[in-house]
C-alpha cells in the first residue's frame, strides 16, 4: 500500500503529542524528499510543522472530525511546550524509529490500548510510565510485578507501562 507522507505527518504527530512518538516510517514523493540542500527533509513531524497552515488545514480536512479536533488540540498543546519538551519529544521519535518493526508494532498495539482506557486511566498510566522510565532498565519487570503496582493496575495495563516505558526510553540501558 502507498504511504502517503502527509497524513503520516498528521497522525505522526497524533502520536507524537500523545506518547511522545509516530506511527509507521513513511517517506514523502520523491519531488517533496530534499531540500535545495540535497539533504532528506526529515521526520513525518518534521514535514507537518513546515506546512503553511493551509497546508496543515487541507490534511485535518481529510480527517473524520473528531480526529481532526484531537490533532488541533495537539498542535495547541505542542505550541505550548518549551524547546526542552520539543527536544524530549523529538528524542523519544528518533528512539521509536529505530526500534525493529516488530517492537513499533508493539508499542503501536500499547498505544492503541491506552487510547481505549478511560481518561483517568490514561492519566494514571500515563503518570506509571513516566515513573518506570526513571528507574533502571534491569529494575523495571519486578517493580511491575510488585505488590504496589498489582493493586494499582490490570495485568494488561502493567504490561502497557513496561512495554512503553522499555521500548521508548531515550536514555542508554545500563
Amino acid at each position: 500500500m502507498r504511504c502517503d507522507w502527509s497524513r503520516a505527518a498528521v497522525l505522526g504527530l497524533g502520536l507524537a503529542l500523545t506518547m511522545g512518538l509516530a506511527p509507521a516510517r513513511c517517506q514523502p514523493p520523491a519531488d517533496t524528499a530534499q531540500e535545495e540542500t540535497g539533504e532528506a527533509t526529515g521526520t513525518p513531524l518534521d514535514r507537518w510543522l513546515r506546512m503553511t497552515p493551509e497546508e496543515r488545514e487541507r490534511e485535518l480536512d481529510k480527517l473524520p472530525p473528531a480526529r481532526a479536533r484531537i490533532i488541533r488540540q495537539q498542535l495547541h498543546r505542542y505550541a505550548q511546550m518549551s524547546p526542552a519538551e520539543r527536544q524530549k519529544l523529538r528524542e523519544r521519535y528518533q528512539t521509536f524509529e529505530q526500534l525493529p518493526p516488530d517492537l513499533q508494532q508493539i508499542v503501536r498495539q500499547r498505544l492503541r490500548e491506552f487510547r481505549l482506557l478511560p481518561r483517568e486511566r490514561q492519566v494514571a498510566v500515563h503518570r506509571a510510565v513516566l515513573a518506570l522510565r526513571a528507574v533502571p532498565q534491569n529494575q523495571r519487570a519486578p517493580r511491575m510485578r510488585s505488590e504496589e503496582m498489582k493493586s494499582r493496575f490490570s495485568p494488561d495495563e502493567r504490561q502497557m507501562i513496561l512495554d512503553l516505558a522499555n521500548y521508548l526510553d531515550t536514555r542508554k540501558p545500563e
